[in-house]
């Protein structure tokens, strides 16, 4: 009771305390969490890109993407290499500017407009205001489109605005790359140089003792001579970009018998049903696993199992369930029509206030009086309908072609503009409405009518249970728990016989993986700081397969450490171990017979006859051989040389005689030569302005 006393009386003190323990965690915890986290998605030549500013470009661009493919939504796999163009579009931008800047280089907005529509536009507007069907530009096009910009659907005007600032950029380029072209300057003492050394050439006599002459059992490395390699030779050795080396286990569930047996005895019910059903849309949709198609189906359109049996049954026929690519199906003949393939029509749309085009402001009646009225004078003179549809239509698409839609397949269309092409006779002028409005349509083509039939399917695909993908996402956590090291993780891998993988030189923003699509949060967790080498992963869940990784190793952007490139290595310190030999050997006895011949017939090879070039550094019978070509136009004439390390064989060379390049004083076309030389390594000047840039990239953090 004393310290209940006590602590009553004190009680203040406790309070302060606790409130000041409270407080210390709270802000320790935020300071944790303010030192890990920035907004800075990367730094690029100091200047920073925000997280909000990028994603808000991403969105742009996926939204350009969307316009440009005529789909409403972009896969995951679209959606993430757009991020990756996305960071190298910010990347060039943001490097080139500077340099714009500190040259004085821009584009004026005179100059823009003379590049869209004056005498000679860039390729960009001709290709976008050239009439398909007579393949001529149209300059008309180009000032009516201008001046009607702002009333434009508003995709319509960001591809546009898109395409102007890809000009503008085109233009700033080739200004950029035309300073730096025209700032090279070949002296004529280069080009006579050039021109000797390219023309001159050696006539030699060549003897090669080839490294496979030599067993790789006779040849013992040692670590020093593992360094010795990696010494002289490091400038290889540089990693531009940090790289990791993962295995991983795949778990992924897989329909057990018990599962197959349950979704079978489901579909046998369905069919049984389906003998009954007379609402066959609707019990389709409440049934399948896919909703229902009404679409026409010509021959070939199924699998090659069922596509004969379903085009020789009689309407009505229920066929019993067939296993179509791990989905069982149930189908129905609903009717069989001989139908044209292909359909040919233009179309003039006349659209009204909420309808999907939202530059429509009529009212509905008032749209319907218009189309009425523009029906009425087609109808009398069909030859003024492509000059209407290319000036009153509301589908700016096919405005562009004066309302042809070209060819489309049967039942591409909605429902009603289909049937009104397909009943119809090719000439014929039809007024049709839909969603969209109302439309004039002229048939102007059809392909010759093959069978088709209509099907309902009733699809259950073959997919484990969630008691089977609870039982193998309990192994894989077992797997990560009981191998938590690289030497458990590769034992039990070997013991138990598991398919491992392997992702070798894994960058750090891919995102996928061998056999694994999804595996963007594997390819993060692997180059966490906080991951070392030799560290075992938990579960992740890609996209319904379980993976279990192992960072086998770590190599950070620089030199990379023996360690890691002493197996690729091997062959080729092997090889240098066999040239020491064999030179050892050569030197030997060459220092005793003085003969090029014995040598040869020593080590049963030939001496070849050729003519090499000093540019080429071609050897013929051998290869490419630098190294050789240098030491041979080094000599002197009838010099015997001492033995020569290739690259695939240790050489003695004779020179016989030298040709030299004939005399000329008109270095011209030399220096025309090495300029286009230059020139064609422009791809070359983005990549060392990135190096120069000093990029700081920080997108692992986010995603």
């Amino acid at each position: 009771m004393a310290i209940i006393g006590e602590i009553r009386k004190h009680y203040w003190l406790l309070v302060v305390i606790i409130g000041v323990a409270l407080l210390l965690f709270v802000l320790s915890d935020f300071s944790r969490k303010r030192s890990k986290h920035t907004d800075t998605i990367g730094v690029i030549a100091g200047e920073k890109i925000s997280a909000i500013e990028f994603n808000r470009k991403v969105e742009e661009n996926i939204e350009l993407q969307k316009a440009n493919t005529g789909k409403d939504n972009i896969t995951a796999d679209e959606s993430f290499q757009i991020r990756q163009g996305t960071w190298e579009q910010m990347l060039n931008e943001i490097i080139m500017n500077k340099q714009y800047d500190k040259l004085g280089i821009s584009v004026s907005t005179e100059e823009l407009d003379d590049m869209i529509r004056g005498k000679h536009p860039h390729q960009y507007i001709i290709q976008s205001f050239t009439d398909p069907k007579t393949g001529q530009f149209d300059p008309k096009a180009v000032n009516n489109f201008l001046q009607n910009l702002d009333n434009v659907d508003p995709k319509m005007r960001e591809r546009y605005l898109a395409m102007e600032k890809a000009i503008k950029t085109d233009r700033l380029t080739t200004k950029y790359n035309n300073l730096i072209f025209k700032g090279y300057y070949v002296p004529t003492a280069f080009a006579k140089r050039n021109y000797e050394e390219t023309n001159k050439m050696a006539k030699i006599r060549i003897a090669g003792v080839r490294y496979q002459s030599v067993s790789d059992s006779m040849v013992k490395i040692t670590d020093a001579d593992y360094e010795k390699y990696y010494n002289e030779n490091k400038y290889k050795f540089y990693q531009e970009k940090p790289i990791r080396d993962i295995e991983f286990v795949v778990f992924e569930p897989k329909a057990s018998e018990e599962d197959m047996a349950k979704i079978k005895q489901d579909v046998s019910k369905l069919y049984e049903e389906f003998q009954t059903v007379t609402d066959v849309p609707t019990f389709v949709n409440s049934s399948s696993d896919n909703r229902y198609d009404s679409t026409w189906k010509k021959k070939g359109s199924f699998s090659p199992g069922i596509d004969s049996i379903l085009f020789h049954a009689a309407v009505g026929t229920i066929l019993p369930p067939y296993d179509d690519n791990n989905t069982l199906k149930i189908y129905k003949i609903m009717d069989k029509q001989a139908r044209p393939d292909s359909l040919k029509a233009s179309h003039i749309l006349i659209s009204y206030e909420g309808t999907p085009i939202k530059t429509a402001k009529r009212s509905k009646v008032a749209a319907e009086k218009e189309a009425d009225s523009i029906l009425a004078v087609v109808k009398k003179n069909p030859a003024m309908f492509e000059n209407i549809a290319g000036t009153l239509s509301d589908d700016e698409t096919a405005k562009k072609k004066m309302g042809d839609l070209d060819w489309f397949v049967d039942g591409a269309m909605v429902p009603a503009f289909n049937n009104a092409v397909l009943n119809g006779k090719i000439g014929d002028i039809v007024k049709v409405e839909t969603q969209f409005g109302f439309h004039i349509i002229k048939i102007t083509g059809k392909k010759e009518p093959v069978l088709k039939i209509r099907v309902a399917s009733v699809d259950r695909r073959i997919e484990p249970s969630t008691k089977t993908i609870e039982g193998v996402y309990n192994d894989a956590s077992s797997f990560a728990a009981d191998n938590n090291t690289i030497e458990k993780f590769d034992k039990t891998v070997k013991d138990k016989g598991l398919n491992v993988r392997s992702a070798d030189r894994t960058d750090e923003m891919a995102d996928k993986l061998p056999g694994v699509d999804r595996a963007r949060e594997v390819v993060r967790w692997a180059f966490q700081k906080e991951t070392e080498k030799g560290n075992v992963s938990n579960v992740f869940d890609t996209d319904g397969k379980y993976v279990v990784a192992a960072v086998k190793n770590i190599v950070e952007k620089g030199i990379v450490p023996l360690e890691v490139v002493k197996h690729p290595i091997k062959p080729l310190v092997i090889r240098d171990k066999k040239a020491e030999m064999i030179t050892k050997k050569i030197n030997n006895q060459f220092a005793k017979l003085k003969d090029i011949n014995v040598l040869i017939s020593e080590y049963k090879g030939k001496i070849d006859t050729c003519d090499v070039s000093f540019t080429s550094s071609n050897i013929p019978n051998y290869g490419h051989e630098p190294k050789v070509t240098g030491q041979i136009f080094a000599m002197k004439k009838g010099q015997v040389s001492s033995p020569i390390q290739g690259e695939q064989a240790v050489y003695v060379v004779i020179v016989d005689d030298f040709t030299n390049a004939p005399p000329t004083k008109d270095f011209e076309s030399q220096k025309k030569q090495m300029m286009m030389t230059f020139q064609g390594r422009n791809n070359q000047i983005m990549t060392v302005l990135k190096e120069k840039a000093d990029i700081k990239d920080n997108r692992l953090t986010f995603y």
